[in-house]
Order: C-alpha cells, then sequence, then structure tokens
C-alpha cells in the first residue's frame, strides 16, 4: 500500500542525502550548465541592435521561492509611457498617409498617365489667369472679357455671371465632355461664359471654337454643335425645374449656316414652358459679332429641347444636396 510522507520529512531527506551522490538527472540546473559550457554556440543579441540603449525601459524584480533556495532575478519591460505612445501612434499615422499618398501618384502615372495630361490641359483652359496658359489662350480670354456684349450682360442686374465648368470639382473634369476632353488649346480655350437669370428664364453663353474641333477643313464639326445646344439649353431650364436637375428628352438641331473654325460664337436661350418635370427650351447659336459692330452675329445653329426631370432624383437631391443643385450633373 503506497504511503505519504509529509513534505518536512521529504525536505529532511534531501538535506540528509550527500550531493555527490545526487546524479545528474536529479540536478537538471547542473546538467544544463554542464551542456551549455559543452556546446556553446555563438548567439546574437538582436535586441541590442535593433533597440537603442536609451529605448530599453527594463525593471528588475527578485522574488524569494523560499525552502532555501537562492532568490529569482528576473527583468520585466516596462510599458512606455503615454507620450511615447502618442509619439509613436503619430508617426506611424503620418507615414502610413504619405506612403497612399505617393503609391497613388505613382500607380496613376503608371496606369493613367492620360488623365495627368488632361488634367493639365483643362488647368491651362480654366485657370488662364495663372500664367500656365500660352498666348493664344491668354489673347482668347481677355476678347471675352472686354467684349461689348460681355459688358452689357454685366449691367443687367438680373442676370448673374458664372463659368459652370470650373464648379466641377477638378478630379472629374477630364472625365466630363465639354469640360476635359473638348478643352485646351485650339479647341474650347476657355470655360464658356455664362449670364443667366436665377428663375431659368434666360440664358447666354459666350465661347471660342478653335481649329481641332472641325469636320470638314474649317468647318466646326455639326456633332459638336449639337453637343454645346445640348448642354446650353438644359442649363437655361434647370433652375425651373423642381429639383433643378434634368435630362434631354429630346433634341432637334437645324443648322442654318456653316459654323467657321476659330471664330467667337454666343448661344442664346430660353425656356418656353414648364409642367411639372418637363421643360420646353428654344435656343440659338450666332457667332459673336466683331467690336463696334452693330446688331447680332449671323445665325448658325437652331436648336429646340424637351428636358425631363427623373423621378427619382428628387429624394436623392433632397438627401444629398437639400436645396442646390449639383453642378456636375448636366444633361445627357
Amino acid at each position: 500500500m503506497a504511503t505519504f510522507l509529509p513534505r518536512s520529512l521529504l525536505r529532511a531527506s534531501r538535506i540528509v542525502v550527500p550531493p555527490s551522490r545526487i546524479s545528474l538527472l536529479e540536478r537538471p540546473s547542473i546538467s544544463q550548465a554542464i551542456y551549455k559550457r559543452s556546446f556553446t554556440r555563438p548567439t546574437l543579441n538582436t535586441r541590442s541592435i535593433s533597440t537603442a540603449p536609451w529605448r530599453k525601459q527594463y525593471q528588475t524584480h527578485t522574488y524569494d521561492t523560499g525552502e532555501g533556495n537562492p532568490p529569482v532575478k528576473i527583468q520585466i519591460q516596462e510599458p512606455p509611457s503615454i507620450f511615447t505612445r502618442i509619439l509613436r501612434f503619430t508617426g506611424r499615422a503620418i507615414g502610413g498617409i504619405l506612403i497612399v499618398t505617393f503609391g497613388s501618384v505613382i500607380a496613376l502615372v503608371i496606369y493613367e498617365p492620360n488623365m495627368i495630361v488632361a488634367t493639365e490641359i483643362t488647368r491651362m483652359a480654366t485657370q488662364p489667369e495663372e500664367g500656365i496658359s500660352d498666348e493664344r489662350t491668354l489673347e482668347i480670354e481677355a476678347y471675352i472679357q472686354n467684349h461689348p456684349v460681355v459688358q452689357k450682360f454685366r449691367q443687367d442686374k438680373t442676370l448673374i455671371e458664372s463659368r459652370p465648368h470650373l464648379d466641377i470639382p477638378t478630379i472629374f473634369r477630364p472625365n466630363v465632355l465639354t469640360a476635359g476632353v473638348l478643352t485646351g488649346p485650339d479647341r474650347i480655350a476657355v470655360p464658356p461664359l455664362v449670364f443667366a437669370d436665377a428663375q431659368g428664364k434666360h440664358l447666354y453663353a459666350i465661347l471660342h471654337i478653335g481649329e481641332q474641333l472641325c469636320g470638314h477643313p474649317g468647318i466646326v464639326h455639326g456633332g459638336l454643335l449639337a453637343t454645346l445646344m445640348d448642354e446650353t439649353l438644359a442649363r437655361c431650364c434647370f433652375p425651373a425645374l423642381p429639383n433643378k436637375v434634368g435630362m434631354t428628352a429630346n433634341l432637334d438641331v437645324n443648322y442654318r449656316a456653316p459654323c467657321k473654325a476659330d471664330q467667337f460664337v454666343i448661344i442664346k436661350a430660353e425656356t418656353t414652358k414648364v409642367e411639372g418635370r418637363k421643360a420646353w427650351v428654344s435656343g440659338r447659336l450666332e457667332s459673336l459679332p466683331q467690336i463696334g459692330a452693330e446688331g447680332d452675329g449671323k445665325l448658325l445653329v437652331e436648336a429646340t429641347m424637351l428636358a425631363v426631370e427623373p423621378k427619382s432624383i428628387g429624394p436623392l437631391m433632397r438627401e444629398v444636396a437639400p436645396g442646390k443643385t449639383i453642378p456636375a450633373i448636366t444633361s445627357v
């Protein structure tokens, strides 16, 4: 029958037994020491390399195991201070932002170089005052700003002057036909200068059409003229619609005379009828009269259109921009 000896007798028996008779198996500490002395291998203290001495924050704790055994000393690493934690977090956050930013730019340059070029062309067309445009673009801008027709519109207090293409976020302009792809020297050099009333009744747009927008040599492409009429007539009636936005349901274009390239034109639009979500608009594209000339310019294009506001646009507009229009949305 197995018997259990009290702990005191076991302790006494260990003390009585001579140390010489204790085998190495019963003394693991001695065997481990002999093994380490016999089979030593060079070790690399990575902590001493990766961590600077002033960053080693250790505190030594001594524990007494009792029963005559020597005390055990343990080094415990202290947690970093609040200031150190904040400093590390800030550094990592800034580093992450820089990595994402530079990575995005590099990816854009590699995979979408055309967008970079288109954005620069758009800046040349929309910001001539910054001195990044060529001399011809600056001349076109100065001519429009100083034209008597523009001065007359500015004196009319019922008209609001604007440049709707500049309201489109820069990142989206390269993907907008008339604000990105068609802009630049020898195309639509500067964004159209628009005068319109707040009720959506009348609108006037003045712009220059360059030589790279032709169908036949020296003659502006009819599809471009239809696009300009579509966008201008739609923008005219937007304020008259319930949620200030609509889409083209019908566009009827009549070409009255060839439109020569490299000339200034004016588009005149008028909202003739509004019924709920529908608006009817008519417009004319004429050559801009020369400075000092009397009367209107030559009639080039006439057009009528029907714009319809989508049924589902109401809740979306109230959620995204209550009481405001979204300039990036144009007729399609």
